[in-house]
């Protein structure tokens, strides 16, 4: 069995979902995992925010956008006057759920509930698309088998038992729809799994059910070699290694959350990025074989703050680095990078929401230097031979871009910089003629 993922935008209005349901073979075993409906997820956002402060009349406004989405995909699609009004009952109960929450601010919990409503609405009125088609077809909720634990973490034993289960039902049949992102807590409480929830969710079930293949579908031709929103020319990778892909999705590169890595990797599942729009293409495949190459791709991500704090009693002082990472813990803030000196540790993270609070209470352990609007540029190749020639190639052609950090030496396939937000585009630029230069690159080899 296989394991296919459509992204909002594969199936962001009526004739890409067209087409993206006639990619699936089925006459193949599939388990098809679907996001909500593009820019459904944002605009319930949105809703949420306002609701909070207290702009009813712009919630209103939100409701109604969802609402009207909804019945128009419905019209277009569905045929028969039956079906029909089963969606339209299930836009109804989506849409009721958002009124209770106009006039009134939002807690975390029912938080989850609202933004659960795109994935449970696009799931709910595919399946009926192809019901009406006559094509034998299971709706699998994924409130029903998917867990996190109370650490959060997805529950896998948990999952596969009550996919298990799901899958029991349909003895017969061989096609079935999930619904993308979203589950319930250890609480049984409705829940999400966070940014790229919906290739979580696909690659976890590929893990639970020890798939092929999972299948990621989406607007581009795979991960591409650098950013094609600011370099030209820029290629899509062929072949990847789940450790470099890794390190280009936590880094930047906005096509697959690094999280969602993890269950295919630990299970060996190859995972194949496609383009809904050209699916002759053969995309980028993850998997544990990859190319050797000097320098395979450059990424970048945004809004980082550097932080770095001096103090003379670093020095050889037993336990300060734990004191410096309690603090972060505390505030449950994730550091990026990490570099030390005998007088000094300089950090960066990638979310100022407690950066204040930080700052305080590292002030009491030496002097705080804070930087905001940085950006991390991550070069991932092979830098295991003549790895000195390689890093003096990249710094030589940055000897123009004030560099703020290094981070090298914690695996032999990446190395970050810190640049300020307004350099980004210019060192990605500088990055890609040296990964163009294929005869320099061979040379150092």
């Amino acid at each position: 069995m296989q394991v296919i993922k459509f992204g909002g935008t594969s199936i962001g209005n009526p004739e890409q979902i067209r087409i993206a349901l006639s990619i699936i073979d089925f006459n193949k075993d599939n388990i098809v995992v679907l996001s909500a409906f593009s820019g459904v997820t944002a605009t319930l956002c949105e809703f949420i925010r306002q609701a909070n402060n207290s702009d009813f009349d712009t919630c209103k406004k939100k409701k109604k956008k969802i609402e009207d989405k909804h019945i128009s995909f419905t019209n277009e699609l569905l045929q028969s006057s039956s079906i029909t009004k089963i969606a339209l009952n299930q836009i109804s109960k989506s849409i009721h759920l958002l009124e209770k929450f106009i006039s009134r601010r939002i807690n975390s919990i029912n938080e989850k509930e609202i933004l659960a409503q795109g994935e449970l609405l696009s799931a709910k009125i595919i399946y009926l698309y192809l019901l009406e088609r006559e094509i034998d077809v299971a709706l699998l909720p994924a409130l029903n088998f998917m867990r996190l634990n109370s650490k959060k973490d997805p529950d896998l034993t948990l999952i596969k038992k009550r996919l298990s289960s799901e899958l029991k039902k349909y003895t017969e049949c061989r096609l079935f729809l999930t619904n993308g992102f979203i589950c319930k807590n250890h609480r049984n409480k409705v829940d999400n799994l966070g940014r790229g929830g919906s290739d979580y969710t696909a690659t976890i079930i590929g893990n639970v059910i020890n798939a092929s293949v999972v299948e990621i579908w989406t607007d581009i031709d795979g991960l591409h070699n650098n950013d094609p929103r600011f370099v030209d020319n820029t290629q899509a990778i062929r072949n990847i290694s789940y450790n470099e892909a890794c390190e280009l999705a936590y880094f930047g590169a906005k096509i697959l959350h690094p999280s969602s890595i993890t269950p295919a990797q630990s299970a060996n599942i190859p995972l194949i990025i496609k383009n809904t729009l050209n699916p002759n293409d053969k995309g980028t495949v993850i998997s544990e074989y990859t190319i050797p190459k000097a320098i395979k791709a450059i990424s970048a991500k945004d809004d980082i703050s550097t932080i770095k704090v001096k103090s003379g009693r670093m020095m050889q002082a037993y336990g300060f680095l734990r004191k410096v990472f309690e603090i972060f813990e505390k505030y449950e803030t994730p550091v990026d990078m990490l570099t030390t000196s005998e007088i000094s540790v300089a950090m960066t993270i990638d979310n100022n929401e407690y950066l204040d609070k930080i700052k305080t209470e590292l002030q009491t352990l030496g002097e705080v230097e804070i930087e905001t609007n940085q950006s991390i540029i991550c070069v991932v190749g092979d830098f295991s031979k003549n790895n000195n020639k390689l890093i003096q190639l990249i710094l030589d052609a940055l000897v123009d871009i004030p560099v703020q950090m290094i981070s090298f030496g914690a695996s032999n396939i990446n190395i970050s910089l810190v640049v300020d937000a307004k350099d980004k585009v210019e060192t990605l630029n500088i990055l890609n003629h040296i990964l163009q230069n294929e005869l320099c690159l061979t040379e150092i080899q």
